[in-house]
C-alpha cells in the first residue's frame, strides 16, 4: 500500500520490519505490547508495517519491548521518522537497556542529565527509566553500525568540571576491539590486539551488564550481518547463483575485492540449467577462475549456499553427475593459490553477487568488469553499502 509518510504524526509511531517466513499476524504483536488503546496497523511493501498508536503511554511501552520474536519469526521496530526508506538497512537499530553503575535517585547526577550526555555523544534516542532494585536503567535506541559509548561526563549541576558515569550494556555481544555490537573481537576485520578486553581497555566485559530485561526468544535470534572486507594481503570473491523458476533461466555473478573494499573484478553469465545448487557452483567456478586470471595469490572465498561450501571444504561429497565434473574444477582451481580460505555468509552479506547473478540471468552471454573498467551502475550502491559496513537485520533459526 502506497502511504505519504509526511502526513504521519511521527511521535507515537513505529516502522517494523518482519524477518522469517509467512505474514503478520497481529494477534500475536498485541499481545506482546498489550496496549490498552486502538493501534492501527498499515501493510506496506517488502515486509514492512506501520503501527500508529493512540496513545503515548502504550507507544514507549512497546518501543522499550524492541525486537518482537513470536515463534520463527521476528518483527525488528524502530522509531518512524519522515526520512526512513523501506530498506533492510535503514533497521540497522536496536532498542538497548544500559545500566548506570553507582548511580541511584539520592544521586545528585539524575539519568535524565546522564541520558541527555549520552544523547550528545552519539545522537540516541530515550526510551525509558527503570528504577528498581536499588539500580537505575535507562533503555535507548541505538544504530547498531556505531561502537558503544563507554563512559560520558555529565554536569554535576553545581557549576564543576562535571562527572565522569560509565555506561554497561545488556548485550550478548560485544567486540572488544571495536566496540561494535554485532561480532566478537575474533570476528573483527579491525581487531588491534593492543585492545584485548582487559579492565584498563576501553571495551571489553566491564562494559556488559546481566540481561535484566532480555527475553530469551524460544526459537530463534536476531542478529545484524554486513559484508566485511578480508585481511591485508588477501582478496574476498563473494558468488551466487539464481534460477528465475517461470522462465527456466539460470544466472552466475560473483566479484573479487582487496582488503580495502576496493573493487578489482566481476562477472555475471547466464546459466543452462534449471538446478538451484549447479547454478551456485557454476558461479563458484568463474569466480574461482577470475581470480586465477587476475593474479590473486590469498583468497577468502564467500557464498550464501552452505552445501557448495561445504562440498568446496570437502565436507561433504558432490552429489549429481552435473555437479561432480564442475565441484572437481572448483578444487583443482582451489590448488593455484598459496592461501585460500572459504565460509558459508548470510545472503544479507551477499547482496552484491546476488545482484550480479540476477544481472547474469538476463544476459545471452558472459560479462565481465575488470578493474580498467568501471562495474554496472546497478551495482554500485550495493559496493557501496558494502564497504561502507551496514548492517541488516537476520533472524537465525
Amino acid at each position: 500500500m502506497a502511504i505519504d509518510f509526511k502526513e504521519q504524526e511521527s511521535n507515537t509511531n513505529l516502522i517494523g520490519k518482519l524477518l522469517g517466513s509467512g505474514f503478520l499476524n497481529p494477534n500475536l504483536i498485541m499481545r506482546t505490547w498489550k496496549p490498552v488503546k486502538g493501534v492501527r496497523v498499515t501493510v506496506l511493501e517488502n515486509n514492512f508495517y506501520l503501527f500508529s498508536f493512540d496513545s503515548t503511554k502504550d507507544f514507549m511501552k512497546a518501543w522499550s519491548k524492541g525486537a518482537v520474536f513470536m515463534g520463527k519469526q521476528c518483527l525488528v521496530i524502530r522509531r518512524w521518522h519522515p526520512e526512513i526508506e523501506l530498506d533492510d538497512r535503514d533497521m540497522n537499530y536496536a532498542q538497548v537497556w544500559i545500566r548506570l553503575p553507582g548511580v541511584s535517585h539520592h544521586n545528585l547526577v539524575s539519568p535524565e542529565m546522564i541520558v541527555s550526555a549520552i544523547a550528545s555523544e552519539f545522537g540516541c534516542q530515550f526510551i525509558a527509566v527503570d528504577i528498581t532494585g536499588g539500580e537505575i536503567h535507562v533503555c535507548v535506541e541505538l544504530d547498531v553500525n556505531e561502537p558503544v559509548v563507554t563512559k560520558v561526563t555529565v554536569e554535576d549541576g553545581m557549576g564543576g568540571s562535571g562527572v565522569c558515569q560509565s555506561l554497561q550494556y545488556e548485550i550478548d555481544t560485544l567486540c572488544f576491539s571495536c566496540g561494535r555490537m554485532d561480532h566478537r573481537k575474533e570476528e573483527c576485520v579491525d581487531s588491534d590486539d593492543r585492545n584485548g578486553g582487559g579492565e584498563d581497555d576501553e571495551f571489553g566485559p566491564h562494559n556488559m551488564a546481566p540481561m535484566k530485561h532480555a527475553r530469551e526468544p524460544p526459537f530463534a535470534s536476531l542478529r545484524y550481518v554486513s559484508w566485511r572486507r578480508p585481511s591485508s594481503g588477501w582478496v574476498k570473491l563473494n558468488f551466487d547463483g539464481a534460477l528465475k523458476g517461470r522462465s527456466q533461466r539460470g544466472g552466475a555473478g560473483g566479484l573479487l575485492r582487496d582488503s580495502e573494499g576496493e573493487f578489482m573484478a566481476a562477472f555475471a553469465a547466464p546459466v543452462s540449467t534449471t538446478r538451484p545448487l549447479l547454478s551456485e557452483i557454476y558461479a563458484l567456478r568463474e569466480g574461482l577462475q577470475l581470480a586465477v586470471d587476475s593474479g590473486v595469490e590469498y583468497l577468502w572465498i564467500e557464498g550464501d549456499s552452505k552445501i557448495a561450501i561445504e562440498m568446496l571444504n570437502g565436507w561433504r561429497e558432490a552429489e549429481g553427475d552435473q555437479e561432480q565434473p564442475v565441484m572437481g574444477d572448483c578444487r583443482n582451481l582451489m590448488k593455484r593459490f598459496k592461501g585460500v580460505t572459504a565460509r558459508h555468509v548470510f545472503r544479507e552479506a551477499n547482496q552484491s553477487a546476488d545482484h550480479l547473478a540476477n544481472l547474469g540471468v538476463e544476459e545471452c552471454v558472459r560479462q565481465e568488469w575488470r578493474s580498467n573498467r568501471s562495474p554496472p551502475p546497478s551495482l554500485l550502491s550495493f559496493l557501496w553499502k558494502d564497504i561502507a559496513g551496514f548492517l541488516v537485520p537476520r533472524l537465525v533459526l
